[in-house]
Order: C-alpha cells, then structure tokens, then sequence
C-alpha cells in the first residue's frame, strides 16, 4: 500500500528531533543519540512504521558510523526487535510493545567495543516474528556457468507468498512461491561476467532480509569482466580498476589508442594500478582477456578521476592454518590517508572473496569500529565507531590489521580487490 506520495506505507523514514514524543505514533523510532536526542549533538531519528523493516540503516540515510542507535521508543502493538548486523543479523534486543529505552549505554552486549548496545544496531523490525530468509538452490556460489539463460532458483518458508529478486539495485521479479519453492527463468542471455543476485521473502507484505548469491556466466573462450569502478562512478586519482577473468592469463587495458598496461589474473581476480594515477577527469577504460592468441571481446567502464581527501593501500603480512577449522588465516594492514582535513566517518571495504571466507573470529571479536559485510557474501565494508574516534588525522594515516579466513591456501589470496575508502562526510 502507498501514501499519497507513491510512497510505501511500511517504508522506513528519517526525521529530526529531540524528544521521546516526537517518535510518531504507531511506529518503531530509532534515536541517535541516548534520551531521545535531548542535549546530544545528534537529532536524527530512523522511524520504522509498523509492519516495516529497516535491513541496512544506510539505505535510510541513517548510517551507523555516523548517527548510531543510542534511544528507542516502540509505539507499536507489537514486541520489536534490534540486530546488530545488517539483514537481520547478528545479536538481537527485543523492545517489547509499548514501551522505550532511554539510554543503550545501560543495555550489555557482549563483544561489542563498548560492551554495550549504543551504536551498535543496524538491522531493526517493526513487528514481532522476523520472515526467514530465502534460500538459494540454483546457481550454485560462486557457480561458473555456459548456460546463458541460466536459471535462479531456490525455496522459502512456508507461510512465505513471494520473492523478490534483484541484480544489484535493479529488480529482476516479482516470483510467486509454491510449495515452499520459486524460480526465475531470465528471457535474454546474462551478460558475460560477475552477477551479484539477492532475494528477499514476503509474507503478507512483510520482507525478510536479504540472501545473496553471485555467480558468473562464462564461455570456454576468454571472458573479462570489470566489476570496479562502476560506470559513472567518481573515484580517486590513485584507483586501481578491478574485475574477474576466465580462461585467461592476463588482461589487457587500453584508453583509446594508448595502450595502458596489463594485469595477471590470479584465480578468476585481476587489479591493474595505473603508473602515476589518472589524470583528473573523465576516462573511459576497455578491458580485454587473453590466453594465448585468443583474446576476449572488450568490456568497457568510464569514470571520473577527482583528487580525493581521504585515500587507502593495503600490505599483506603472512598466513598460517587455523586448526580449529583447517581453513587458512590472511593478516592485511589496511592504512587510510587524510589529506588536508580530518575524516571522522568513513568506510573502508574489498571484495571478490571466495565462497566460504569470512573476516576471523580474532578480528571480529576485537575490532573497535562497526562490521557492516563480514565477507560472508563476498565483500568486506568496515565503519567507523560513531563517537568520532579512531580519526584518520589531517596529513596522517590510520591502520587497521584485518583478518580474514578463506577456505583454502591460494597465491591470489595474497591480494585484496577493488579496495577503497569513503569519507562519509564528501
């Protein structure tokens, strides 16, 4: 159902105030700061109206490295709930009918950096019983697939009416679901190349949060694919363009005629850094894979180079085996630069992970800013604390050592992938 506005009835919304009566009636109202924004400097409230889900607070322009959840107030019939990850992830808080929390500083949580709830929400409901996720059948992870109209499949819940399905932010179906099952059958051909696909259940007008799956769709020939920078994107005069390469040992880039270099594939991975950085402006860069004589047909991006203040490297450290799990432990220093002013808030991500990988325990569990992706869908995004710590100084640097554990031992692990960092105040 939508408002007057088109807009949905049950879609999560941000408003200013201080106060608990400004959390308006009926709905679940997330403050940012503790005693309901009263005498704090944050005034952003996050209102969930009932029967509403909030899976990623930054889809609302409440973001957590920034805002936080310090204050609550429930003016609903139903007991709430808090999560501590993105999706309905994580560690939960109900917030029963009817009632508020003034102060989350008051409310432990283990594991936290704060050992505490404040700041630490990400995901929240509006309602009582949370809709399982869908779950994916078809492609496989991380699936290689020839099959150009390869179909998606999976199953959900039994009280679960539907599906949706997306590509990225783009909305393949809406797919009913019959005895606990659903499938997407595309009417064109997948562009060869890396598909990131997710799906959310439905229940009477209630989602779930989201399951991912990726899979790329190939050929026996060389197929390249650039997944980083997205077209149109502003990116930093020292960014690498990245992507994913199959049947190939190398990929070629070019400019128009210039001829910029190549870049070896490592697995399916590929990373080119241009000598000396972009020029600032806008390029336009074609990519081409090749083994042998064969070579792949081009995959193109354009993107516009801009002087950024806030700018990443990273430097892999070693690895060792994990007995617990048999998998394999990876140590990166990932170290962000500020240029002529501090950056309080930002975020710092990488990608491409292999299916199974996730960050390790030791980082997770000691980590003092927010994990938004854990790598579990294959990209890691890390925040900073809400409070303003951890600051990457004017003319300084801040490190950050992150841990991640892959299922196996590989010379491509060696490397991370379409890495960047975001001040969240550019």
């Amino acid at each position: 159902m939508a408002d007057e506005n088109g807009k949905s009835a049950d879609e999560p919304y941000v408003i200013r105030g201080r106060g608990k009566d400004k959390a308006p009636a009926g709905t679940f109202a997330l403050f940012a700061d503790v005693n309901y924004n009263v005498g704090g400097p944050r005034d952003k409230i996050l209102v969930i109206p009932a029967k509403g889900t909030a899976n990623n607070f930054s889809d609302y322009g409440f973001d957590q490295s920034d805002d936080g959840v310090s204050s609550v107030v429930n003016n609903t019939n139903n007991d709430n709930i808090l999560f501590t990850r993105t999706n309905q992830g994580g560690s939960q808080l109900p917030v029963r009918a009817g009632t508020s929390i003034d102060d989350m500083t008051k409310i432990p949580l283990a594991g936290s950096p704060t050992s505490t709830w404040n700041d630490q929400a990400q995901s929240a409901l509006a309602f009582a019983q949370p809709v399982p996720l869908p779950v994916f059948t078809a492609p496989a992870a991380g699936a290689q697939t020839e099959n150009r109209r390869q179909p998606v499949q999976g199953t959900a819940a039994p009280d679960v009416q539907q599906v949706l399905l997306y590509e990225d932010a783009k909305q393949l179906g809406t797919l009913p679901v019959k005895d606990s099952k659903w499938e997407y059958t595309p009417d064109a051909d997948w562009p060869l190349g890396q598909h990131n696909l997710a799906a959310m259940a439905v229940r009477d007008d209630v989602t779930s949060g989201k399951a991912y799956v990726r899979f790329y769709a190939t050929l026996p020939s060389p197929v390249v694919d650039v997944t980083s920078p997205r077209n149109g994107a502003e990116v930093d005069t020292g960014a690498s363009i990245a992507g994913v390469a199959f049947n190939a040992d190398s990929v070629n880039l070019t400019e128009g005629s210039t001829k910029l270099g190549s870049a070896k594939v490592n697995g399916q991975n590929w990373s080119f850094l241009h000598e000396g950085g972009w020029s600032p402006g806008s390029h336009t860069v074609t990519a081409k894979a090749v083994r042998g004589s064969q070579e792949s047909e081009p995959d193109t991006v354009t993107f516009t180079a801009a002087k950024k203040n806030l700018t990443v490297d990273y430097k892999f450290n070693s690895s060792w085996q994990d007995w617990e799990t048999q998998k394999y432990i990876y140590s990166y220093d990932i170290t962000m630069y500020a240029g002529e002013c501090d950056v309080r808030h930002w975020n710092v991500g990488f990608g491409q992970l292999p299916v199974g990988s996730v960050l390790y325990k030791e980082f997770t569990n000691t980590f003092w800013g927010m994990i938004i992706e854990d790598g579990s869908n294959g990209d890691v995004l890390l925040g900073s604390p809400p409070e303003g710590i951890h600051v990457v100084p004017k003319g300084g640097k801040l490190d950050i050592r992150v841990l991640v554990l892959y299922p196996t031992q590989d010379e491509a692990y060696k490397h991370l992938y379409a890495l960047f960092a975001k001040s969240l105040s550019e």
